[in-house]
């Protein structure tokens, strides 16, 4: 499994929106240029931040983005999930579209890639935005 580039502009545009002191909105430019990301690429990304409820707009001449929650309540795999469109590394079950593999029943590999799965999505739920501050130096 390979993260995106979609992954990495998303976090980093986090961070940003997390380090922000006086809780101001930022612009998607400032944040774009902050952090090296092109402005439209990042602008789609946000339009899912919003979307999932991990972001919060503002209109406005000193309008821009804000998080929604505290660093400490967004997790890694919230993030992730909006940058990559879901978390897995089979796809043996599909709850998406309601479906399994067609060999599901009888796969001796089955509990292995759920087991993998849940360790991946376990983890990435044991890391918050909050966790990346406390390493800010």
């Amino acid at each position: 499994m390979k993260i995106s580039i979609n992954a990495d502009y998303i976090l980093r545009a986090m961070y940003e929106l997390a380090t922000v002191s006086d809780k101001q909105p930022i612009s998607i430019s400032k944040i774009a240029n902050e952090k090296h990301i092109p402005r439209k690429y990042l602008e789609k990304l946000f339009v899912n931040l919003k979307k999932y409820g991990i972001v919060k707009s503002t209109l406005g001449k000193n309008g821009g983005y804000i998080l929604a929650e505290k660093p400490e309540n967004i997790t890694m795999k919230q993030i992730i999930k909006v940058a990559e469109g879901r978390i897995s590394i089979h796809n043996c079950r599909d709850p998406r579209v309601g479906m399994s593999c067609e060999f599901f029943e009888n796969c001796v590999f089955k509990d292995f890639w759920t087991e993998f799965n849940n360790h991946i999505n376990n983890f990435l739920d044991s890391y918050t935005l909050a966790s990346f501050l406390k390493n800010d130096s």
